[in-house]
């Protein structure tokens, strides 16, 4: 990498950490490849937040969904000006992910593909897409991941849902601990690029 190139990359990277206190802010503290990204999201999540979402009733409402795959989320586009922003806001510029000319000449994957962990990243959009609202919750925390496994390599372009099941539910202090069985799936491939379970502590009020 040029000297230039990498004091635009550094450039890029001091943009995506200042500071930020509305939406539109947000959208303007991305680098330019970025800003599409930050408009697609809000776009997303403003046609999502008018659907009407299931209603369960609490620590019940859950155990009743034990054992079931919950939903499948819309399908959703990783663009190479997402995976060139989330580059630029962790600091991953690998050439696999950044550099499509040479992703196609020398990738034994044919061309760019998203970070493992930008893939990762989109799991609790998905979730929130299809899990139900939980009556009497006052917070949820993400208490990490029992397994994770990057099964194939998700190309730019692609386009990716989240198959979402309920594996376990135990009590702990003041509320549930769920593992969700998380399945990533890429349109047009028969194996999914990513499989985990994540831990979720709900606390109700």
């Amino acid at each position: 990498m040029s000297s230039g190139a990498a004091l635009r990359r550094l450039e890029q990277i001091k943009r995506h950490l200042a500071p930020v206190s509305s939406c539109e802010d947000m959208v303007a503290s991305v680098p330019a490849s970025g800003e599409a990204v930050a408009r697609e999201l809000m776009i997303r999540r403003d046609k999502l937040s008018s659907v009407t979402k299931k209603v369960i009733k609490g620590a019940d409402g859950l155990k009743a969904l034990l054992g079931q795959e919950i939903g499948v989320s819309e399908w959703f586009e990783v663009t190479q000006d997402r995976i060139d922003a989330f580059a630029a806001a962790t600091g991953d510029y690998q050439w696999i992910h950044v550099d499509p000319e040479r992703a196609k000449a020398e990738s034994p994957f044919g061309g760019p593909i998203a970070h493992g962990f930008l893939t990762l990243s989109l799991a609790p959009m998905f979730v929130n897409e299809v899990f139900p609202k939980v009556e009497g919750i006052k917070a949820g925390v993400n208490y990490g991941l029992n397994k994770l496994r990057f099964v194939s390599p998700v190309p730019a372009g692609s386009k990716l849902r989240c198959r979402v099941g309920l594996q376990e539910l135990t009590e702990v202090g003041g509320g549930m601990q769920a593992v969700l069985k998380l399945t990533l799936e890429v349109e047009g491939q028969a194996k999914p690029c990513a499989v985990a379970e994540w831990i979720i502590r709900y606390f109700f009020e």
